[in-house]
């Protein structure tokens, strides 16, 4: 199945609306592959004279051949008909992910609230599980963090029809951004700050619930979904910020290391 059409399925699946430019792309496509898959009609039955064979072997002749040629020429539209109904779909990827926005934001308010009633560490292997207190608020956190991964998932399978993310940070470029680094920030050394941030969400890379947690609560992180375009703008943002901080650490004095700092954000 080709990632356009899984895209489509990712977009019904979360009830998001079929733009008209889809549907008619895809009732051209079908068509192109109607016409490939036409059948050679049935032979007739053999007639009584032999006047009647002659004509009934012409006939089925002509019906042959053209069944054949239709076959033919409805090859010759099928690059086209697939590339447009791509064109289509690759279209209405942003749409899609935008409509996704508004079911994002509920869930992620919903991990929000759970985690106001849970302790700072929430690893499975970390919780106290006859502890009501945290394994309620912890089952919520958790339905929710489930239901997170699959429109997360349906996102990723929509995002692919519209380019590549990239790199495997880019998972969390997909779904939330860093703040934009000014000179001001970089000079007061806030990627110290950030930095432990985007390594605590790798490490949590097999405890979804604690890794949805970590997310919520870590204040400079927005959540938001990202097309595949948003996507390498975020990660070419937190790039930014990496080589402004080296950029800092090596400047020398402090008037030498905000002029090159100053450069480095304006490259």
């Amino acid at each position: 199945m080709s990632v356009h059409l899984q895209a489509v399925e990712a977009a019904e699946r979360r009830r998001l609306a079929i733009p008209k430019p889809v549907q008619q792309a895809a009732a051209v496509r079908d068509a192109v592959a109607r016409a490939q898959r036409l059948a050679t009609p049935d032979r007739p039955p053999l007639p009584g004279n032999a006047a009647g064979v002659e004509r009934a072997i012409a006939d089925y002749a002509l019906q042959m051949q053209q069944a054949a040629l239709t076959r033919t020429a409805a090859a010759q539209f099928a690059d086209d008909a697939e590339q447009a109904y791509a064109e289509a779909v690759a279209g209405a990827v942003p749409g899609w992910i935008a409509g996704m926005g508004k079911e994002f934001q509920a869930l992620t308010t919903a991990v929000g609230q759970a985690a106001e009633e849970l302790p700072d560490d929430v690893r499975t292997d970390r919780i106290t599980w006859t502890d009501t207190a945290v394994t309620t608020p912890f089952q919520r956190a958790e339905a929710a963090a489930v239901q997170l991964d699959q429109l997360v998932a349906d996102r990723n399978t929509i995002a692919r029809a519209g380019g590549h993310d990239g790199g495997q940070d880019n998972a969390l470029y997909a779904i939330a951004y860093l703040p934009e680094p000014t000179v001001e920030e970089v000079m007061a050394g806030r990627w110290k700050e950030l930095a432990p941030l985007l390594a605590e969400w790798r490490d949590l890379k097999h405890q979804p619930v604690a890794r949805w947690v970590h997310l919520v609560r870590a204040e400079p992180i927005t959540l938001s979904l990202a097309t595949p375009g948003q996507v390498r703008e975020r990660a070419e943002q937190v790039q930014a910020w990496r080589d402004a901080e080296v950029t800092r650490l090596h400047g020398g004095r402090l008037s030498s290391a905000l002029s090159r700092v100053q450069r480095s954000l304006a490259a």
